[in-house]
């Protein structure tokens, strides 16, 4: 039953894509995951661009070091974050004063998630990476990043109850992308 609710989830994903993107669980291919959070950002000034295009604010992109992303978001998370990180920056954006945009490494995003839920499971970190995600990027806020488009980064189980509304399947087994109720999908 799982795998044929997994099948239809893909299939109905795919048809709702322009092109032919393979929908995979489990080899390890990216299939829709990441390219179907919107356009593809691979440097940070283009997440700048992206985020002063929706909200009017961001023009101040400030390219910022590894041992600054440490400082920024402490030395749990950055132990997480920085092996998968290719660079990223900050500016001023919102109630944030220093929001952080960061790329991420596409070929690594599965390892990522990957390493997310192995330091779940050893109860390293307890919950889900709190950063607002995009396709091959994220935000470090989370107030407002469902009114752009970003999703959560799921590799805890859903539970019954849980508000997760529109929902991808990430590129790791057992993660998901989801966007709260009322954030506005593509």
């Amino acid at each position: 039953m799982r795998h044929g609710l997994m099948f239809a989830r893909c299939a109905a994903l795919v048809a709702l894509l322009v092109g032919s993107v393979a929908c995979s669980s489990a080899t390890g291919s990216t299939g829709l995951a990441a390219n179907a959070l919107g356009p593809p950002l691979a440097t940070s000034s283009e997440v700048g661009e992206w985020v002063e295009e929706k909200t009017g604010e961001c023009d101040d992109v400030e390219p910022r070091t590894m041992e600054e992303f440490a400082e920024f978001v402490g030395p749990l998370r950055a132990k997480l974050y920085a092996p998968y990180i290719a660079e990223w920056a900050t500016c001023k954006a919102g109630p944030y004063e220093r929001l952080g945009l960061v790329v991420f490494q596409r070929e690594k995003l599965a390892d990522f998630q990957r390493a997310w839920q192995a330091a779940l499971t050893s109860g390293e970190v307890s919950d889900n990476p709190d950063f607002g995600f995009g396709n091959g990027f994220a935000l470090s806020g989370t107030l407002g990043l469902e009114l752009l488009g970003l999703h959560d980064l799921r590799c805890t189980p859903v539970l019954p109850g849980d508000q997760v509304g529109h929902t991808v399947p990430a590129e790791a087994q057992g993660c998901i992308y989801a966007q709260k109720p009322g954030g506005h999908h593509h």
